[in-house]
């Protein structure tokens, strides 16, 4: 028998809270301290604090503004997706548009010249979400279609197994 969780808001602003505490005053996150230096997990937050704002709970303007400026200011300095797959990138792009302060010109650059450097499907779809939000349909239907194409070429994870997909 299903019960609700009654303590599931409680346990979503100790977790913002948690988080926040452990942002740095340039707008990054550490896993067990203040700052950091990973842009991932840093889109990840930003992501989780998003979510949590779109669910009507309390996130500080100033710390929240933080973050999202933490992500830009990394867009704007990142690596070339071909050096380093852009996941990273990938993420950061769609947690700026989901707030709608991507920017556009970086996103449709990556779309039509850079889109094949990206790693995985997952960061292909992230653009393509990312696009999707600002309105750029028709090009964020490309995205789209690049990133199910690649989805044959991924390894693929069968349950059960212990090497995690790696050749035998």
């Amino acid at each position: 028998r299903l019960t609700v969780d009654t303590g599931l808001d409680k346990r979503i602003a100790d977790a913002i809270e948690i988080v926040l505490a452990r942002q740095g005053p340039e707008g990054a996150f550490g896993l067990w301290s203040a700052g950091g230096d990973d842009p991932w997990l840093d889109a990840y937050v930003t992501d989780f604090l998003t979510r949590a704002r779109d669910r009507g709970f309390s996130v500080p303007d100033d710390a929240f503004k933080l973050a999202l400026e933490r992500l830009r200011n990394y867009v704007s300095t990142a690596p070339d997706p071909s050096t380093d797959g852009g996941l990273s990138l990938a993420y950061a792009l769609y947690v700026l548009a989901r707030n709608g302060v991507a920017p556009v010109g970086d996103l449709r650059y990556l779309a039509d010249a850079k889109i094949n450097d990206l790693k995985t499907a997952t960061a292909k779809a992230e653009v393509g979400a990312a696009l999707a939000m600002l309105g750029d349909r028709i090009r964020a239907e490309k995205v789209f279609d690049v990133a199910v194409a690649s989805l044959a070429k991924e390894p693929k994870i069968e349950v059960g197994r212990t090497d995690y997909g790696s050749p035998l």
